[in-house]
């Protein structure tokens, strides 16, 4: 059988332009569809219950949070929870409205990448254009899905000294990138990495040469100090946006890293030097 009907809680949200579907279902629990051969490229991300898919003769299970990538011609054959509901939404784009260029990246990607906060928006805006899809809309659902697609080649390639981090870095990384700002971000970057506190500094360490706490203070520095120059941002809004407790500390910070006060270092920047 191809799909259970019977265990589908139908949503009915799809946007659709000419080669390109992004899609949501609930299965009940036990659903299951395929086996079936994939025709388009697809991105596939869990959002609650649990997924395992079948892809030739791969099994793998799928994790919330991620996307899993699928391609033209493969035997697909997915398996949901059995004890609860399973959550997910997808974007299949046909073959034909991949740029080379895209295609090529896309053939040597992982199967399973991290979503980014980049991934997560472009993917919700697609449901929020709404119905019925007017002429105008299809082009931005294409341009929509064409950007998702890249962000999944970015998320899952991470570059220069990091294509070769272990997973646990890369991961606490990635975290604290989308979420510098964020008063526990130490505890979710730990959270993330999926290994223990000891775990993530020892590696942190061997591959960074710093702790994941210095990283982060480093990282909130970095940012602070590019709003300076980038915005108008008073010192005091720019110390709350990047996870300081105050503005005094981000000055104090600011000084050691710079040789000069935030407002030297704005004068400095707007001032072309």
């Amino acid at each position: 059988m191809f799909y259970d009907g019977a265990k589908v809680l139908w949503d009915n949200r799809s946007l659709r332009a000419p080669g390109v579907v992004f899609g949501e279902i609930r299965y009940r629990p036990g659903g299951f569809c395929g086996p079936r051969v994939q025709r388009d490229f697809q991105l596939v991300i869990l959002h609650s219950g649990q997924c395992r898919l079948s892809v030739d003769d791969t099994h793998r299970e799928l994790r919330i949070g991620w996307a899993a990538l699928l391609r033209p011609g493969s035997l697909e054959h997915f398996r949901f929870a059995p004890g609860a509901a399973t959550h997910h939404t997808w974007c299949a784009l046909s073959p034909d409205r991949l740029p080379n260029d895209l295609r090529h990246r896309l053939a040597g990607a992982p199967p399973l990448a991290a979503s980014s906060d980049t991934f997560r928006h472009l993917h919700a805006a697609a449901f929020k254009l709404g119905r019925p899809v007017r002429e105008a809309a299809r082009h931005v659902i294409l341009e929509l899905a064409l950007c998702l697609f890249r962000e999944y080649v970015n998320m899952s390639r991470p570059s220069g000294a990091g294509a070769h981090r272990a997973a646990p870095v890369h991961d606490a990384l990635r975290y604290m990138e989308e979420h510098f700002g964020e008063e526990d971000c130490l505890a979710g970057a730990h959270r993330a990495a999926g290994v223990s506190r000891n775990t993530l500094i020892y590696k942190f360490r061997d591959e960074m040469k710093l702790t994941p706490a210095r990283h982060l203070w480093r990282l909130r520095v970095e940012r602070g100090v590019a709003l300076l120059g980038e915005t108008g941002l008073t010192v005091s809004e720019i110390a709350d946006r990047c996870g300081f407790s105050n503005p005094f500390h981000f000055s104090r910070m600011v000084r050691e890293t710079q040789g000069a006060s935030p407002r030297a270092v704005r004068r400095r920047a707007w001032d072309g030097r």
